[in-house]
């Protein structure tokens, strides 16, 4: 007899790779940002920088940005049998060396995500951390783990590069670890909640 499987409330991690967008205009945007406002605003940014909220029609090269996201969501929301969310907010961060971000996840977001402007995985910039949320480790102890698995695991880690793009609950906890390098690291982040 085989045994069934069913996955129920998966902590799901889409990615990909977006070639479509001008990524040197998008830098000269966040740049520009930082100018025009250069307190930004503190929300898990250690060291680092926050731009506010970005409006519809401010860059053509956001807007670029927000149609492939569109198309992405449609598809994650497809898969998830959830509503097709709408774009509530989206915003440039810059981690410049020595800066990270705090724990935390997107309250109110369905789908949160992180496109990575200008980044190179070999400087080692800071990578996204995931953070498991459901207190497995008080069950699973570690002298239990044969090895790390999707089951096994405490947290998920991946290396950020210019072009990724990573979506994820909202609810998935995570952190930016820090940029150890002598150059700045910037992302565009956003959250698709209810209209």
């Amino acid at each position: 007899m085989a045994m069934h499987n069913e996955l129920w409330f998966p902590s799901v991690i889409w990615s990909a790779v977006i070639n479509n967008v001008d990524n040197s205009a998008l830098k000269k945007f966040a740049y520009d940002k930082i100018k025009e406002d250069p307190n930004g605003r503190k929300i898990s940014n250690n060291k680092g920088y926050q731009s506010i909220d970005i409006k519809p029609k401010e860059n053509e090269q956001i807007d670029q940005l927000v149609h492939t996201l569109d198309r992405e969501i449609s598809e994650i929301a497809n898969q998830t049998g959830v509503k097709m969310p709408k774009l509530y907010n989206i915003w440039v961060n810059v981690n410049y060396p020595g800066s990270s971000n705090n724990m935390h996840h997107h309250i109110g977001a369905i789908f949160s995500g992180v496109y990575y402007v200008d980044s190179d995985p070999n400087l080692n910039q800071g990578n996204i951390s995931f953070q498991r949320g459901d207190n497995a480790e008080y069950h699973i102890p570690s002298s239990m783990i044969d090895k790390v698995t999707y089951f096994t695991a405490q947290q998920s880690n991946y290396a950020s590069s210019t072009g990724g793009l990573f979506i994820f609950p909202g609810w998935l906890k995570h952190q930016v670890g820090t940029n150890e390098s002598n150059k700045d690291r910037i992302s565009i982040s956003f959250n698709y909640g209810e209209a």
